[in-house]
């Protein structure tokens, strides 16, 4: 230290302080009359904590902290635990039963338009029977295990895929969509992918269900869903039908009603847990029709043990 030079010293510690008083005058005069011991108005608030944060990062850009945290101001949210949430054979049939009331919604909506008519309106209203009364026997096996029975409609599958075709089927004046061209086929093919849905879910929760007991009934119920579907497959694909062994029926042959070959129908792979694409609504502009994707309800759309009627 004896050889450094004591002028060089001072005057090097003379402008650090002009340069400190330079960058920090604005800053204190910003700051200057505030009475951090009251509450700070809004005004003086966004004053004060951009004097703050400009005076954090001065700081920090001439190494005057050895601080590698991130400034804030104020308390952070405290976060939402999550739900504990397990597939249950509560929970498989709670979501079953939502699925039987999404197919009553539709029967129901489709019967107070009065799209259908004939045979076909007579199919419609045997099956919204029909998952009436599954609605009821997945209920009461929920309570038979000590669960709360569901009784709406599933509400994620509602919003994205009934609602939605729903719309597309009967036009929606609010929102400018017209009815479709053909209401009558766009209802069955929509009955035909529910259908098909449901036949598929009750055959994905046979292997997830503990109590055996209740797979038969899982069997038993989704049967009968795939036995809608396939009779929905006659109306739409009458060309498609097949006999016994597998090989087409000839137009004249399937008028034969002394033959005794049975008659099946099915426009897809049977058994299928794939995703149902199904085409509705009028044309857009380009000509081309909305195609909607059904699906078997996921994780996030069963009804779990703690959604109450109104989840």
């Amino acid at each position: 230290m004896s050889d450094f030079n004591r002028d060089e010293l001072r005057r090097a510690l003379r402008d650090t302080a002009d340069h400190r008083r330079d960058a920090l005058g604005p800053i204190v005069e910003a700051t200057r009359g505030l009475n951090f011991t009251r509450s700070l108005s809004r005004r003086r608030f966004f004053i004060a904590g951009g004097a703050t944060v400009s005076f954090a990062a001065l700081v920090a850009a001439c190494g005057g902290s050895e601080s590698a945290g991130i400034a804030r101001l104020g308390d952070a949210p405290t976060p939402n635990k999550l739900v504990e949430a397990d597939v249950t054979d509560i929970a498989l049939l709670r979501t079953a039963t939502s699925l039987e009331h999404n197919a009553i919604f539709v029967y129901e909506a489709v019967a107070r338009a009065g799209v259908l008519s004939g045979d076909a309106a007579e199919i419609a209203k045997r099956f919204l029977d029909d998952h009436r009364s599954h609605a009821e026997a997945t209920a009461s096996l929920t309570t038979g295990l000590g669960g709360t029975a569901y009784s709406k409609p599933n509400p994620r599958l509602q919003s994205i895929y009934i609602d939605p075709a729903l719309t597309l089927i009967l036009g929606d004046e609010e929102t400018g969509v017209p009815a479709t061209d053909d209401p009558a086929a766009d209802v069955l093919a929509l009955a035909y992918a529910l259908e098909t849905i449901a036949g598929a879910t009750y055959q994905a929760y046979v292997p997830l269900l503990d109590d055996k007991s209740l797979r038969a009934a899982a069997m038993g119920i989704g049967d009968q869903e795939a036995r809608h579907a396939a009779l929905l497959g006659v109306v739409l694909n009458p060309g498609r039908l097949v006999s016994s062994m597998g090989l087409p029926i000839a137009a004249e042959y399937q008028e034969d009603t002394d033959s005794p070959a049975a008659a099946y129908a099915s426009p897809s792979a049977f058994g299928t847990q794939a995703p149902v694409p199904v085409t509705l609504g009028a044309p857009g502009e380009t000509g081309t029709r909305t195609t909607v994707n059904l699906e078997t309800p996921s994780l996030n759309s069963m009804i779990y043990e703690y959604l109450d009627n109104e989840g």
